[in-house]
């Protein structure tokens, strides 16, 4: 074959190649677009309410049904025309008592599935749902004071009457919030001068053990703005006026509530009145409190006195208040003449009076917002915490009444009060007749204004009942501590059987008053009145400040106690930062060593080999913090 002629065979073959491979390829084309959308449009119940409402973004919801109710419609209208709904929708599905979970599938065209699930709780027969206003209205008349609750929706109460009127009306039930919200407006006009007991339920008492009454899960949001003109004293909460022998849980608090009264009052965020074999535990608050006090005819024969508390307002023979915590201001003022009050972050205060009997315990609480107590009696007292201690019963620390592992911040004051003695403490005003405050710290302001005050980071006073004694240990406190004519980085005054343990502040504490009268200011206490044996021990004193501006010029200001009236014994292993003088208008001379009111020097931040080797538990109680100085194991 001639060359050329394989060269035009070759071209041939290559042409008919092509005009192949240009016949059997199809014409390019689009691909196909599937709808994504899995997602439901609505999603009903045919008995019922849905908890949360429904979102086509929230996958997960629960209902309520009374036991009635044995059978069920779930119904998932998808968002898309294209998609397929399957599972449980539109089907009759049977109830069991108890939780029944049931689910709605949705498969757009591409294949992409979200499935929904509605968990329905079909109550037992021993228990009523709550499902409107009229429902729970029922409670006390047509419903039994004794029975069991629980909320199905949303409420609003308006001049609402307390369920539960007095001791022998008492509601001894279950009542479980299902995480609804009740907002209260008011309560009845006529009950609010008319009741004794005043709150969503008035007086609630259980059996011991578990028969108690069993509050819980429930949001509270309060526009209460009320003035009460009874006679006589009363107990106030927005959950409850009085409790006794009940288990409060799961309570949150918000917006504000105002109160005014003419007589003494005993006024909680949740309860006024908690007595014996009360637990409020794992609740919170918010919510603004504004309360006048009133003055006179207390609920309980010596208790002459105003209580105001974030959570409780008295407590009372051995209640617990635990993990509960505050974030919003607390404001007692009354305005009476004679009138005397206590107010808390958590709560008033216990009950006070000369007595060493338990009275209850705060435990793993907090308060951050601003307490302030007025009045224009003889006594005021705020703490961040509580505004009293008092008792020790049998003298365990299971019968002491106790405020144990927790803090506070804001401001705590007692300015501008007429009150002649006023207590105000970071933690407690008041530590008496053998309680205990421990393993708790407070890093805001403490403010009095007044002479005869008593101001410290910790506590304002602490003091004894013969063979009962007082104590404080293991704390600390920073901040601000401005006294007018007293003050102490922990204690303002430490009395007499008491003791102060293991502690250290780093607060700037401070006297305002220009006269002679200065009491004492310190870095640990204003001064110390108690003869024990190591009343004041292992605390150090790293005070930014220790400032009198008084002309007095005696020497009562000094970096551990400003005074010492209790002997040599009284004070040991007491350290201060050597770089730490007092300052002011008072005549300061250094008296320094281990058992001296300066205490010995130290550097500003030792080792913690330093501060076991005065008795300090780094094992279970203290840990060195990032800063440098001590921290509590517990603190975060």
């Amino acid at each position: 074959m001639k060359k050329s002629d394989a060269m035009k065979k070759t071209l041939l073959c290559l042409l008919c190649a092509l005009w192949f491979y240009s016949c059997v390829q199809p014409a390019s084309e689009t691909p196909p677009v599937f709808d994504s959308d899995a997602t439901l449009k609505s999603l009903s119940i045919s008995a019922g309410n849905l908890s949360p409402a429904f979102s086509s973004e929230i996958t997960s919801y629960t209902a309520v049904v009374n036991n009635a109710v044995e059978s069920i419609t779930v119904t998932g209208v998808p968002n898309s025309a294209a998609a397929a709904v399957s599972g449980d929708s539109g089907v009759l599905k049977s109830l069991s008592p108890g939780s029944n979970p049931l689910a709605v599938t949705v498969k757009a065209e591409d294949g992409t599935t979200i499935s929904y699930t509605v968990t329905v709780t079909r109550i037992d027969g021993s228990t009523l749902l709550i499902e409107s206003v009229e429902d729970f209205a029922k409670i006390g008349g047509e419903y039994p004071l004794a029975g069991n609750y629980i909320l199905a929706a949303d409420l609003e109460l308006e001049n609402w009457t307390p369920i539960g009127s007095d001791s022998a009306n008492a509601f001894t039930g279950t009542f479980d919030g299902n995480g609804k919200t009740i907002t209260l407006t008011s309560f009845d006009s006529t009950a609010v001068s008319a009741k004794t007991y005043l709150g969503i339920f008035g007086y609630v008492r259980g059996g011991s053990g578990v028969a108690k009454a069993d509050i819980k899960n429930l949001t509270i949001a309060s526009s209460v703005n009320q003035t009460s003109t009874m006679a006589t004293g009363q107990a106030i909460g927005l959950l409850a006026g009085y409790t006794e022998n009940t288990e409060i849980t799961g309570i949150t608090l918000s917006g504000g509530f105002t109160f005014g009264a003419e007589k003494n009052i005993y006024l909680g965020g949740i309860v006024g009145y908690a007595q014996k074999g009360t637990v409020v535990e794992d609740c919170s608050s918010a919510m603004t409190m504004t309360i006048d006090a009133g003055n006179g005819n207390g609920l309980v024969a010596g208790m002459y006195y105003g209580y105001v508390g974030g959570f409780a307002g008295v407590f009372k023979d051995g209640v617990e208040i635990a993990d509960c915590h505050n974030t919003g201001n607390v404001t007692a003022n009354s305005t009476l003449a004679n009138s005397q009050v206590f107010c808390g972050g958590v709560a008033g205060g216990s009950y006070y009076a000369f007595t060493t009997e338990y009275q209850g315990s705060i435990q793993d609480c907090s308060s951050t917002g601003d307490i302030s107590a007025k009045c224009k009696g003889f006594w005021s007292w705020a703490g961040g915490i509580a505004g009293c201690l008092v008792g020790d019963g049998d003298g365990t620390l299971e019968h002491t009444t106790r405020i144990l592992r927790c803090f506070a911040r804001g401001t705590v004051s007692v300015a501008d009060s007429s009150a002649g003695y006023p207590y105000v403490g970071g933690i407690v005003g008041y530590n008496y007749y053998g309680a205990l405050t421990a393993q708790s710290y407070f890093t805001g302001t403490v403010i009095a204004d007044k002479a005869n005050d008593y101001v410290g980071g910790i506590a304002g006073y602490n003091s004894q009942y013969l063979g009962h004694n007082s104590r404080i240990e293991d704390c600390w406190s920073s901040g601000i501590v401005q006294g007018f004519n007293n003050a102490g980085g922990i204690v303002g005054q430490n009395q007499v059987n008491t003791y102060i343990r293991r502690c250290y502040s780093i607060a700037a504490v401070s006297t305002t008053d220009t006269s002679a009268t200065l009491t004492g200011i310190g870095g640990i206490a204003g001064l110390n009145a108690s003869a024990m044996t190591d009343a004041i021990t292992g605390c150090v004193a790293f005070n930014p400040l220790i400032e009198s501006v008084t002309t007095n010029t005696q020497n009562k200001i000094h970096r551990i106690s400003a005074t010492n009236t209790g002997g040599a014994a009284a004070l040991s292993h007491n350290m201060a930062y050597s770089g730490l003088t007092p300052t002011g208008g008072t005549s300061y001379a250094a008296d320094k060593g281990v058992d001296k009111v300066d205490g010995e020097d130290c550097v500003e931040k030792p080792a913690q080999t330093v501060y076991e080797e005065i008795g300090w538990d780094f094992s279970n109680v203290w840990k060195m913090g990032g800063d440098g100085y001590p921290a509590l194991k517990w603190q975060q």
